[in-house]
């Protein structure tokens, strides 16, 4: 009996020890986790479902853009701003659209004469945003899962 929990304990023993390899942690490095994630050809931009058929990416791309310029121009054109100061300047309006396709306003870069002629702008352009169609995300195809992705969009104003 003494010789079989010898044996039990010596195994026990020896079993431990040879499983110590699953209790090591790995560590990714930085910049293959980075390499990874970057953007890249076979991965799927974000896109609206009237330009999902289109075939050529380019002309995909170009079907997104013209339904977020025409989303944004509608929106300004029923609610047109006003200003009392003569002005032609671009903005650039950075959106944010999410793991789910929701568009949010992220940031609009914009000069202080832009800020003083056009004071509600910002809520404006927020409004603007919040009434666009959801997108189809976009997807990492190499993990096969939504992203959010930004943009940047240039709006000229011109103020008359």
């Amino acid at each position: 009996m003494k010789s079989f929990y010898t044996l039990l304990i010596l195994a026990l023993f020896t079993l431990s020890f040879s499983g110590c390899h699953l209790f090591e942690s790995t560590q990714v490095p930085t910049t293959e986790i980075e390499a990874a994630s970057a953007w890249s050809q076979k991965d799927l931009a974000p896109t609206f479902p009237i330009c999902e058929d289109i075939e050529v990416a380019s002309e995909r791309q170009e079907c997104f853009e013209s339904v977020i310029s025409n989303s944004i121009s509608e929106y300004i054109i029923q609610n047109p701003w006003e200003s009392k100061v003569f002005f032609e300047e671009q903005i650039n309006v950075k959106l944010l659209i999410d793991k789910e396709g929701n568009f949010t306003l992220k940031e609009v870069l914009r000069s202080d004469a832009i800020d003083a002629a056009i004071p509600n702008l910002v809520e404006q352009l927020e409004q603007a945003v919040s009434q666009m169609p959801q997108a189809k995300p976009a997807v990492k195809t190499n993990v096969g899962t939504y992203v959010s992705t930004e943009l940047t969009l240039p709006i000229m104003i011109f103020a008359e």
